[in-house]
């Protein structure tokens, strides 16, 4: 009797000590230790799990995987050789079973996952706002608990067409922007800039809020009319990003006592550099151009056009008023004449720096003729 029982334990220690089958499988699900959210509803997710030896190993990929782009590492290297199977309504990953224990990071981009910047400026005066800037993160795929997250201020083109978004508006572009200042402390050159949001928790369907920056900034107000396009001249915020971070491209939300007063699109910003934000139009400010034309006949089968041009302004406030005026000019015109000379600029703009007293009126014609 007592040898049975010594046989029984030692085939039981036998099996013990034994790896498990090459058949016997683990099931696992990769859910992202790290992201890396894109502006464009793509995301860069990093996993890393101890997957057991002796086993086959499942894991479960999320449903919204490119799955094109999973790279599989074990320790520094990557793996030669794994499978996928999509047919069962989820995408698994097929690990071959080896005798030790491993760690396998997983990389992927994912959809579901995006960002954008959200802008509030208060308008202190005529030198100087208030910027609040928070990042709005839109989850509607994952179930996060406290993964590291940094936003990227980039789009990602994964092979599908991208939206399109705001850009600066011509006359931002038009009013131009202050010399930045020499020598300036700018920090390295970067493709992409990265917001480091910490360790987040959300649910699928939530948005995140985060401030990035709140912050007092130096601020030049311009107004400006644009006579070619405009029938109104805009006032347009030239900010100085004087802070420690960059300001992704976004819409800003503008506000003057206290009140919502119209949203804008700002261009990417570096450090130093100025951001253009349209707050309105000058409603005080009355503007018109009025163009005519007349025919000069040169001989029996030539003539040439003479192009009259009349820039109006009219100031209805109580206070004097400073507005550049910008106008574009024919590339075949000659002979010009000004009553105001103005400054010619790149991309064939007439530009002119006018000071109206309050309740006058300031008028600028020139004339120019075209073969």
């Amino acid at each position: 009797m007592k040898r049975l029982v010594s046989l029984i334990l030692l085939v039981m220690v036998s099996l013990a000590a034994s790896p498990a089958l090459a058949d016997d499988q683990i099931t696992y699900v990769s859910k992202p230790d790290e992201l890396a959210i894109f502006l464009n509803d793509i995301a860069f997710a990093r996993d890393t799990l101890m997957v057991v030896g002796g086993s086959e190993a499942l894991i479960v990929l999320p449903p919204q995987i490119y799955q094109d782009t999973l790279i599989v590492r074990e320790g520094a290297e990557r793996t030669a050789n794994y499978r996928i199977n999509a047919t069962s309504g989820q995408i698994i990953l097929y690990l071959n079973s080896t005798e030790t224990t491993r760690e396998i990071t997983l990389e992927y981009l994912i959809s579901g996952l995006s960002w954008q910047p959200s802008y509030d400026m208060w308008l202190l005066d005529e030198t100087n706002v208030h910027l609040d800037f928070f990042a709005e993160v839109q989850n509607s795929t994952l179930s996060l608990d406290n993964v590291k997250t940094r936003l990227i201020a980039g789009r990602v083109d994964a092979s599908q067409q991208v939206a399109a978004i705001s850009s600066i508006t011509t006359n931002q572009y038009i009013a131009g922007y202050a010399d930045v200042v020499s020598g300036a402390s700018t920090g390295p050159v970067t493709i992409q800039h990265i917001y480091d949001l910490g360790a987040i928790t959300a649910e699928p369907g939530d948005t995140i809020y985060t401030s990035l920056l709140q912050s007092d900034l130096a601020a030049r107000r311009l107004l400006l009319w644009n006579a070619y396009s405009d029938r109104q001249a805009t006032v347009i915020y030239k900010v100085s990003n004087t802070s420690e971070l960059p300001l992704a491209e976004g819409v800003v939300r503008s506000y003057q006592d206290g009140l919502f007063v119209g949203s804008d699109f700002i261009e990417q910003t570096p450090i130093t550099s100025e951001g253009s934000v349209t707050v309105g139009g000058l409603q005080d400010l009355r503007v018109n151009r009025a163009e005519s034309t007349t025919q000069v006949v040169k001989g029996v089968f030539n003539s040439d056009t003479r192009y009259e041009v009349t820039l109006t302004l009219s100031n209805f406030s109580d206070s004097p008023v400073a507005v550049q005026v910008v106008d574009y000019w024919n590339a075949y015109a000659q002979d010009f004449k000004f009553s105001q000379e103005p400054e010619r600029t790149p991309d064939n703009l007439f530009r002119w720096d006018v000071s109206i007293p309050a309740g006058e009126t300031v008028t600028i014609t020139y004339e120019y003729v075209v073969d």
